[in-house]
């Protein structure tokens, strides 16, 4: 058991209580990509790879936290959204899981040395065992970024900042137009604004 977690794999260190963005009035659940991107930094909430660990173009799914099934209504509500890789979107499927923003947390999730997920909660235990996170798949497939992400930040720096980075294409959402905005401040905090105003702490997403 490893006492901090791994800088590939670190889930975050509090509840999301808030959100940054709030558009609202499209017509189509796909003009949410560049703010959900935003939003949730680029990585699947649910496992957290990131954009810049595969071919992007159809890996990412916007994925309705609560089904459209029970929820029609909520179908293009962006309170309702998460940005979630395809594989992750597919195991949850039309099932109601505990809201990764609330409970997938460094404080509850524990990332083994030998890839394994463990949880400190009921919510974070349930959701490992809803999302099939220590399947044997998965965990060969973290333990393997785990090992990828400790070995370039030793011996390949130019390639572990490739892996960590933010996208080159962050989203400018200041020069898109929803329909309506409830948080327009939060696109002064998107990561393309703070990117041209040299804030972006390090240049890697942790």
């Amino acid at each position: 058991m490893r006492s901090v977690p791994p800088l590939a794999l670190k889930y975050p260190g509090g509840p999301l209580l808030r959100r940054r963005h709030g558009p609202s009035g499209y017509s189509d659940v796909q003009s949410f990509r560049p703010w959900l991107r935003d939003e949730f930094s680029f990585r699947c909430v649910y496992c957290l790879v990131r954009e810049q660990w595969g071919k992007r173009l159809g890996e990412f799914d916007l994925d309705h936290f609560e089904p459209v099934a029970n929820s029609p209504e909520a179908s293009l509500d962006y309170d309702n959204l998460v940005y979630s890789c395809h594989a992750c979107n597919l195991r949850k499927g039309q099932r109601q899981v505990p809201d990764p923003t609330q409970h997938f947390l460094v404080s509850a999730v524990r990332v083994h040395l030998d890839g394994r997920l463990s949880g400190s909660t009921d919510e974070a235990r349930r959701m490992i065992a809803v999302m099939g996170s220590n399947s044997a798949n998965l965990v060969r497939w973290r333990l393997t970024w785990m090992r990828i992400i400790d070995i370039c930040q030793k011996n390949d720096p130019e390639l572990f900042v490739s892996l960590m980075t933010y996208p080159d294409d962050i989203p400018e959402l200041s020069a898109l137009t929803p329909p309506s905005n409830s948080r327009p401040d939060g696109i002064d905090r998107s990561y393309y604004a703070r990117r041209a105003s040299g804030t972006l702490s390090n240049g890697f997403i942790v």
